[in-house]
């Protein structure tokens, strides 16, 4: 039976180290520090082992429309994901116009839409979707949908009834009832412990909030609406802070919530109470911003962030989209590569050595990073241990 990596990599320190405390008693402090930077390298390059890498879930790597399991299915466009309790993944597979369903172990399913564009409620095998995006659990088994194409957000409830939560299509900014209210191309959802439901309301440059009532209102943001606003970001509090195409959304166990704030380049997090902070990235807004640095987060660059996650331990990992990699975000406030060279293709293999391709929507299973890959039409999987 083989000895697993580990086992030799902690053998090989024990050895070294006693090894270099018999070499201090001999030959001194010089001969012992040298030695212990052999240790260092040499537990790295066993260590290395150990390292996060990637490989495919499901796809094939074409677009197209297949049920089955691995390369045998087929995505077109993977946007947004979520997972229910028992780890099954679903997929707002974008250019397919349907919600996708993928197990554990990598078979896909379609659990709703047909595959034809449309905004029909009904049965969920039988209603249409136009372009989904972001999709999101609520406590209680029903899955809520969000497309900015549609301009409205969708719930499929546990009995598998496809329903409209907004009245009207039509693109506004208004708050009150969800029979008034008017959002323009929602984007990121997530519910707090009280059940309530935010999203993004990407092109009105702002959080919105949804009360189990159905009454809408503004957490944060304010300033201009519409794709033509100019781009612009200030922390603060309520309606002094402003956003420019704010996308994909996290939650924290403190209902605070995680922002990717794609066209300010930055990730943003915005406390129960309406405080937005930076988190990350900084610069100029707009295309001028774009740009990859890593290290400390208030002098990180990023290259409009679409998707956002965080873990239980306040890991928050986030889609790099433009610049084709996953980045994370240490609880100490210091930004790092996870997967990608910035470089777009498809490649498995070593995370920091592998191309993706307009990375999108992730999510944290057990100790395994799950995303959609977009341009590539998979979903892929990210071992970090």
């Amino acid at each position: 039976m083989p000895i697993h990596h580990r086992s030799i990599s902690g053998r090989l320190r024990w050895s070294l180290a006693t090894l270099a405390t018999a070499t201090a008693r001999k030959y001194g402090i010089l001969a012992a520090f040298s030695l212990a930077v052999v240790l260092v390298l040499a537990v790295g390059e066993l260590g290395g082992a150990e390292r996060p890498s990637i490989n495919i879930l499901a796809g094939s790597g074409r677009p197209g429309l297949a049920n089955g399991s691995g390369a045998k299915a087929a995505f077109n466009e993977p946007f947004g994901i979520c997972l229910d309790a028992k780890g099954a993944l679903y997929v707002a597979d974008s250019a397919n116009h349907c919600i996708r369903k993928v197990s554990p172990g990598g078979v896909v399913t379609t659990f709703a839409g047909n595959g034809q564009k449309g905004t029909v409620d009904g049965p969920r095998e039988k209603a249409r979707f136009d372009t989904p995006s972001g999709v999101r659990f609520d406590g209680k088994g029903n899955l809520y949908v969000c497309s900015y194409a549609e301009n409205t957000i969708r719930v499929i409830d546990a009995k598998g009834n496809v329903r409209s939560l907004f009245a009207s299509r039509v693109e506004g900014y208004l708050d009150g009832p969800v029979g008034e209210a008017r959002i323009r191309a929602p984007r990121g959802l997530v519910f707090d412990s009280k059940g309530n439901l935010f999203f993004s309301d990407c092109w009105n440059h702002r959080i919105r909030k949804i009360t189990p009532e159905g009454i809408v209102s503004t957490l944060a943001g304010g300033g201009p609406t519409g794709a033509r606003a100019k781009a612009i970001w200030r922390d603060g509090t309520g309606a002094e802070a402003r956003f420019f195409a704010p996308c994909g959304m996290a939650i924290d166990r403190d209902d605070n919530l995680y922002v990717a704030d794609a066209e300010n380049h930055r990730i943003r997090k915005i406390t129960p109470r309406g405080v937005v902070t930076t988190i990350a990235g900084h610069g100029k807004s707009g295309k001028a911003g774009r740009g990859f640095a890593d290290g400390p987060a208030a002098k990180s660059r990023l290259n409009t962030p679409t998707e956002v996650f965080v873990t239980a331990d306040g890991v928050v990992y986030f889609s790099d989209t433009y610049g084709n990699r996953i980045r994370k975000i240490s609880p100490q406030g210091i930004v790092s590569t996870v997967a990608g060279t910035g470089k777009p293709g498809l490649r498995n293999g070593p995370a920091l050595a592998a191309e993706l391709n307009f990375p999108r929507g992730l999510v944290l299973w057990k100790k395994t990073l799950l995303l959609a890959d977009f341009n590539n039409h998979v979903v892929r999987k990210i071992a970090l241990e």
